[in-house]
């Protein structure tokens, strides 16, 4: 027998997840579209009891089965379920009792996307605080970022640990509320986000905000980690506040803001003293009409400024904009503008009062901290650079340097060994180059353009060879070398040999077994550009499977168990920090061919 739904719907004609279960979470009823909310097709066994449905269920549901009685009112729960398809979704579970049947109605919403929304802005939140901390539970472990340690007034090379970390809190009721907040988040999830006193290292007392989350796996916390802010003043003067609201009045009063009054109906604009002040305007050169405010404002700013004003007046919306204004030194200044319209019984604009405040120093402020920001980041895109010419450049070199030792060992032949000696000689020699290029790096600041230098193309190719040559002893290619000995390209050289590095050792590593491998590099000028090129007859890679993908991170396309995908990022990244263009035209089975491009500047005489 079907339930109904008040007088005449049946259960199973609703459009949307509904069932009733009961005591035991057994589902008795459902709605036709529930088991396919779930991703159940006909054929499929389908679960009759909530737990087999969505796994584990929320504490509250357990606590209505275990005591056996009706809750008074709905129940809504937040609930994650692993779909049939392996995706990670979220659901809203509201519970309905139903007396008449001594049963619960479950309604369930899918909210997965709102959940994804949601934490993507707390996690933006927390990104733009100052410091960030990480307690790894399962190894032990804790991480602090460089401006947590700033915080703590340690060192950068300062190791914390979890108890060490607690003892910086305040002795009495700072540190037994953060170990009461730790405790309880491990212990049972959550987050917490609140304000305490810590003593630094140096033991100044320092008001900071701590906030925490747990990351938990398989019903147990494994990461508990968060962000940390200095508040210190904020805070302290918070807590000073009543006293120093008469300062705080009199510093409002003599504050650069000022304040005007505006007589719609008569065009009387009314200024105080701070206004002539910010304007640079003289009281006997002001008319006291709105006109003679719009002969102020940058020829570029007129237009909108007045255009704001008229749409205030209209009702439009709110008189609140940036405008500039050019004063008597011939200065600019930004402007921020607020205003509210008055109106008489009839809604007619009477009257509009507002402040104009200088924020120029705001706004250069703001583009300093976009120039920072962007200094960051280049500074950093040279740090993973960097990086990457430690691990590859010198673990090329020292494998080499190991090979040519195993070599010299295994041959008795004194021709041969004088000759790995040799080679042990040159590759030591590129090993050491490899340093003093690691430290030219190091000195790359933002702007790589100050770091660019005439490279000869040929000499720096040969150094790479010379730098791999037990490698090339072993594999025995044909190497093809096609370049002018003159011809130069306007670059930072540890990245062309880095580069070079990679596409050589690609073509040694992808090459076709039982086939001699053949590796041409040649090099000429074009249009304005001098292009390099690395060609060779290897396995090739599948563009129309990988070519959207090639130059990204952990991206490997042949399946070798000692391949890392990281390479041609790096590749790409250097070319780019030197606006320079990399491309590669490649079938299976038929070779690659890399083409660098660098454009030319006009050059001085070698």
């Amino acid at each position: 027998m079907s339930l109904k739904i008040g007088s005449s719907i049946e259960m199973s004609e609703l459009p949307f997840p509904v069932a009733l279960v009961d005591h035991r979470f057994e589902i008795k009823e459902h709605s036709d579209v529930f088991y396919g909310y779930f991703g159940f097709q006909g054929a499929d066994r389908l679960p009759n009891n909530l737990e087999d449905l969505i796994g584990r269920i929320p504490d509250s549901l357990k606590e209505i089965r275990r005591k056996k009685s009706l809750p008074k009112k709905p129940i809504s729960e937040f609930v994650s379920y692993v779909s049939r398809k392996g995706e990670l979704r979220w659901h809203k579970l509201v519970l309905y009792p139903d007396v008449s049947h001594s049963g619960y109605f479950l309604y369930f919403e899918d909210v997965t996307q709102k959940k994804i929304a949601f934490d993507l802005s707390v996690q933006a939140e927390h990104t733009a605080k100052i410091g960030s901390w990480e307690v790894d539970l399962v190894n032990n472990k804790i991480y602090w970022s460089d401006m947590t340690k700033e915080i703590h007034e340690v060192p950068k090379d300062y190791i914390p640990d979890l108890e060490g970390g607690i003892n910086f809190y305040k002795k009495g009721e700072h540190r037994e509320r953060i170990m009461e907040l730790v405790s309880n988040t491990i212990e049972n999830g959550g987050s917490f986000d609140e304000e305490f006193i810590i003593v630094t290292a140096q033991g100044n007392e320092k008001w900071v905000r701590s906030i925490g989350s747990t990351e938990i796996v398989n019903g147990k916390a494994t990461r508990l980690f968060g962000v940390f802010q200095d508040i210190d003043q904020s805070k302290r003067a918070s807590i000073k506040y009543q006293v120093l609201t008469d300062r705080m009045r009199v510093a409002v009063e003599s504050s650069n803001i000022g304040i005007w009054d505006y007589d719609i109906v008569n065009n009387v604009l009314v200024w105080d003293d701070n206004m002539y002040d910010l304007y640079q305007v003289n009281k006997e050169d002001f008319s006291g009409e709105v006109e003679a405010w719009e002969s102020t404002i940058h020829p570029d700013d007129r237009e909108r400024s007045f255009q704001a004003v008229q749409e205030a007046i209209e009702g439009k919306k709110e008189f609140n904009t940036e405008f500039r204004i050019k004063t008597s030194d011939g200065s600019v200044r930004y402007i921020h503008g607020l205003g509210k319209v008055f109106r008489d019984e009839k809604g007619n604009a009477t009257r509009m009062v507002g402040a104009n405040t200088d924020v120029s120093r705001i706004k250069k402020a703001d583009n300093r901290l976009r120039q920072l920001l962007n200094t960051t980041e280049k500074q950093n895109q040279s740090l993973l650079n960097f990086a990457h010419i430690v691990s590859h450049n010198l673990r090329s070199n020292s494998s080499n340097l190991s090979m040519l030792t195993g070599m010299l060992l295994e041959n008795t032949n004194p021709e041969k060994q004088q000759r790995f000696l040799e080679m042990i000689r040159i590759s030591s020699e590129r090993l050491d180059e490899t340093v003093v290029q690691l430290n030219e790096v190091i000195k790359i600041q933002s702007d790589p353009n100050v770091n660019l230098q005439w490279v000869h193309i040929k000499a720096t190719l040969i150094e790479v060879l010379e730098g791999i040559n037990a490698h090339v002893e072993e594999i025995a290619p044909s190497i093809d070398i096609q370049i002018e000995n003159n011809l130069r390209i306007h670059a930072v050289k540890p990245y062309i040999s880095s580069i070079f590095l990679n596409l050589l050792t690609n073509s040694l590593k992808y090459r076709k077994p039982k086939t001699e491998l053949s590796i041409v590099v040649e090099a000429y000028e074009k249009d304005g550009n001098t292009i390099v090129s690395f060609k060779d007859n290897g396995r090739g890679i599948d563009m129309e499977r990988h070519g959207d993908k090639l130059f990204g991170m952990y991206k490997t396309f042949h399946g070798n168990k000692d391949a890392k995908g990281v390479g041609l990022f790096i590749s790409k990244n250097q070319m780019d920090a030197m606006n320079a263009e990399i491309e590669v035209i490649s079938e299976v089975d038929q070779g690659a061919t890399f083409l660098l491009k660098f454009p030319n500047p006009k050059q001085a005489k070698a």
